[in-house]
């Protein structure tokens, strides 16, 4: 399992982030995870997944984790954080890698 934790940057309580993330989620076999606040939210559970990170109201200047387990976990990791990055949502936090 790897985790990493984000700081997010961008308002990013509305469908268009928590559409990117569900839809790269979708993409891989492992389990995906993203923590706010002790809350848990299961990635691959589209389109439940989508209203519940809308319903997270993280804000800029928070910080989030997201978890990946399984056999292309680091791949799965990337690809949110590429795209999440790209349109300017968040931006990692380099001590959160492991």
């Amino acid at each position: 399992m790897i985790k990493k934790q984000f700081k997010i940057i961008a308002v990013t309580g509305f469908a268009h982030p928590a559409c990117l993330i569900v839809s790269d989620a979708s993409k891989f076999i492992s389990t995906i995870f993203l923590i706010y606040k002790g809350v848990s939210v299961n990635l691959k559970n589209s389109p439940n997944s989508i209203m519940e990170l809308m319903l997270l109201r993280t804000k800029p200047g928070t910080y989030v984790e997201i978890t990946a387990n399984g056999c292309d976990e680091h791949a799965a990791l990337q690809t949110i954080e590429n795209s999440l990055s790209e349109n300017l949502y968040i931006e990692p936090e380099k001590r959160g890698t492991s």
